[in-house]
């Protein structure tokens, strides 16, 4: 990491959500920088949320804290439908964004903030949890490496009841579940990260037919890749399980998926199951470092705005494939 990056180190958390309270803001300061505002559209949840943070400014006004030029970068942890507000804000002030994902509720809105983000000349980082979790890096650099052959298909399988963003506060609608934006949204990333493949074709069911479904089937042509899925919130707990198929074995991650452990890796060659030892890594330090080797012009690894367009598109296409009970085209 250049001097110039370790040489900027203050930050403004947007949203007061229990995830940025007890693990973003201590992660922060871990890796030796500051967090210098609090904003929410509460005053008495921004004011809060300073005091049990020892940050010293709050605010309800975000473009007050942008105008602090000790402020360099901005985690924008709000509710689902006020992240484009944050985003658009912060772009304007010339800041870089970490954003928890998705950066909207749909594929348009995402366009027109990646391209605020790119005409601002800011980078826009999306926290998407599968990308960062040990187990899936280690899949993907054993994919990139050619350990299974060439991938022919990608399967993900997860299930139990919803379990919401933790929220210090309650408001009623922020955490209804959308299995599309929940999970399928999710679950195209980490096919995407995975695979390094973009989904040109999507088809798919769901139960029930009407309404806002809770089991949601789907299958995605990916190049010469097949990604399929099942995610569900109403059968009992299910350990989740992702499977890498290829020419010369696969890859299979056990509980990589749900609420408790990073889960296991296991690789199937020549008939023989061999469990991969993986070095365990605080998913908010991890994210932190990720974000900063990007923004000093490091490797992408992290989801970035463009990358949660791509699966916001393809969620899109999943549900008009259940809508209309055809395959459905994904806009390129």
């Amino acid at each position: 990491m250049s001097g110039e990056t370790l040489s900027r180190c203050g930050w403004a958390v947007t949203g007061t959500g229990t995830v940025a309270a007890e693990q973003m803001v201590a992660a922060i300061r871990a890796f030796g920088h500051t967090p210098l505002w609090v904003t929410s559209r509460s005053e008495v949840r921004a004011s809060h949320f300073a005091r049990d943070t020892n940050i010293p400014n709050s605010t309800t006004d975000v473009r007050q804290a942008m105008r602090d030029a000790q402020v360099d970068f901005v985690y924008i942890a709000a509710p689902l439908i006020r992240r484009p507000f944050y985003i658009r804000a912060v772009a304007e002030a010339g800041k870089h964004i970490l954003c928890d994902g998705p950066v909207a509720k749909d594929a348009k809105t995402a366009a027109a903030l990646v391209q605020t983000c790119q005409d601002a000349g800011i980078y826009l980082a999306v926290n998407q949890r599968g990308r960062t979790a040990a187990v899936h890096q280690a899949m993907r650099r054993l994919i990139a490496d050619g350990e299974i052959g060439v991938v022919h298909s990608i399967s993900i399988f997860r299930g139990g009841p919803h379990y919401p963003v933790a929220m210090r506060w309650h408001e009623a609608g922020e955490n209804d579940p959308n299995i599309f934006l929940d999970m399928c949204a999710e679950d195209i990333d980490l096919a995407r990260f995975l695979s390094g493949a973009e989904p040109v074709e999507a088809a798919g069911l769901a139960s029930p037919v009407g309404g806002a479904p809770s089991d949601l089937a789907y299958s995605l042509r990916m190049g010469d890749v097949l990604f399929q899925a099942h995610e569900s919130y109403a059968t009992s707990d299910i350990e989740s399980r992702i499977i890498a198929a290829g020419s010369e074995g696969s890859l299979v991650a056990s509980g990589t998926l749900g609420p408790r452990g990073s889960g296991t890796l296991m690789r199937r060659h020549h008939s023989r199951n061999e469990f991969l030892p993986i070095r365990e890594r605080d998913h908010f330090a991890a994210v932190l470092e990720l974000f900063l080797e990007a923004v000093d012009g490091g490797p992408p690894t992290l989801a970035t705005g463009t990358d949660s367009l791509a699966s916001l598109t393809a969620a899109e296409a999943v549900m008009k494939a259940v809508r209309k009970g055809r395959t459905v085209a994904i806009p390129c």
